[in-house]
């Protein structure tokens, strides 16, 4: 399902943004490189899943013929090194993100980091922002505060930050519940995409009373729903639902160290 945003703009119910003019594909955090520490993790997303990211991606391919995809964010985490068969991984990854004659640009926060083994002989050079037509593509973690976008009939399209919003449900027991749901938010400045990948949420529910006057928002309801959300008459999300609790953060072991004990 599309929303057309306006005439060079396109919001896909498959967590994806189209400019048609410029026949490019914007994806936020695709992640279908999981990197071996992830692999390692308890909370590896299901096979099931992983599948259905593939199923979207080519039917996107499919659906708009895009001669340039742009990754907004790193394909895997840490993805300046590699571990095992990471990197054939990722090469194959690019491969069939690249396709007969199509280019794949990836922006990211900060390109230095990002480039490495992981992006050796895919062409691939991740850089800071990148115009597309009148717009800008970015990947930071920020939703209110941007330079002033030139020309001012564009503005920025950033992937670094996904909206999550708290909606008002009727419960089983007739009882109005909050369910949260990814979102396309668009601030007057900004158009903040929702991530390729779920696992990638963001943590943070936006509050509609915090939001300039001019925002607008459209929720995902899955692969093909999207809908508007009427954020003046939204209520206030529970403050326990205003922040989702982060996973610890796993240290990472300095093989210099050796084993405790030793």
């Amino acid at each position: 399902m599309q929303i057309h945003f306006s005439d060079d703009v396109i919001l896909d119910s498959r967590r994806a943004v189209i400019l048609p003019k410029q026949e490019t594909l914007v994806l936020s955090d695709l992640f279908l490189g999981l990197g071996a520490e992830r692999r390692k993790r308890p909370d590896l997303i299901p096979a099931g899943q992983h599948n259905d990211l593939w199923e979207r991606l080519f039917g996107l391919l499919a659906d708009y013929k895009p001669r340039r995809i742009a990754l907004l964010g790193d394909v895997k985490p840490a993805q300046g090194s590699v571990e095992g068969e990471e990197a054939e991984e990722l090469r194959t990854l690019f491969r069939k993100l690249q396709g007969p004659g199509r280019e794949v640009v990836q922006i990211v926060g900060h390109p230095e980091r990002s480039w490495g083994p992981a992006l050796e002989g895919t062409g691939v050079q991740p850089v800071d922002t990148y115009r597309v037509g009148n717009h800008t593509l970015m990947h930071r973690r920020r939703i209110f505060v941007y330079p002033r976008h030139d020309p001012p009939q564009g503005f920025w399209i950033n992937g670094g930050l996904h909206p999550l919003f708290a909606v008002p449900v009727p419960g089983p027991d007739g009882k109005e519940e909050f369910l949260r749901y990814p979102a396309f938010l668009y601030t007057g400045f900004a158009l903040v995409m929702p991530p390729f990948v779920s696992y990638a949420q963001g943590w943070e529910v936006m509050q509609p009373e915090r939001l300039p006057r001019q925002a607008r928002a459209w929720k995902v309801l899955g692969d093909h729903q999207i809908g508007a959300l009427e954020l003046p008459a939204l209520p206030p999300a529970p403050e326990a639902l205003r922040t989702l609790a982060r996973p610890a953060a796993r240290r990472r072991r300095d093989p210099k160290a050796g084993n405790a004990g030793e």
